[in-house]
């Protein structure tokens, strides 16, 4: 079995209360369950053998409750360097309109860019772990590998700049 990991981290991101994902075993594809239909075609028996569990072949995907986006935030307000950043970012997850409070804040600190590549980070362990879990081959697109280099390279940069 293999897969895009692009398409698994797409999932991961579009997954929502109505939206689920399943990874087709026997054809090696991902799954877009929403509304009633399967990849934007109506096929209620297999939705309801996928979602009842009697066919084996369908592996869901991690849910957007299994991804824990607030405890995301947490973890990446605890390894900002302490300070104003940290203690407002901090702040503003507290009770109702923590998401939009947490964004503004990043906005108001110049912090969206670090954010979106640790949640990006996050979501990619998430998704090769689940493919070590079910034994699923991870392919990497040379769009992947692009994407990696590119990051690694502002990496090092900011590293000499820092020096």
């Amino acid at each position: 079995m293999k897969v895009k990991l692009q398409e698994v981290l797409e999932a991961l991101d579009g997954a929502g209360m109505d939206m689920e994902y399943y990874y087709d075993t026997k054809n090696e594809e991902i799954l877009m369950i929403f509304d009633g239909m399967v990849n934007g075609e109506t096929d209620p028996e297999l939705i309801e053998d996928i979602e009842e569990g009697f066919i084996e072949d369908y592996i869901p995907l991690p849910r957007k409750y299994d991804m824990n986006e607030y405890r995301m935030m947490e973890e990446f307000i605890y390894d900002l360097p302490a300070g104003r950043a940290q203690d407002a970012l901090d702040a503003a997850i507290r009770g109702k309109g923590a998401f939009r409070r947490f964004k503004d804040r990043l906005y108001d600190f110049g912090l969206q860019e670090k954010w979106y590549k640790y949640r990006d980070e996050c979501y990619e362990r998430v998704a090769r772990d689940w493919c070590e879990r079910f034994g699923i081959e991870i392919i990497v697109s040379l769009f992947s590998y692009s994407k990696i280099a590119n990051s690694m390279l502002k990496s090092k940069c900011k590293d000499k700049n820092t020096t």
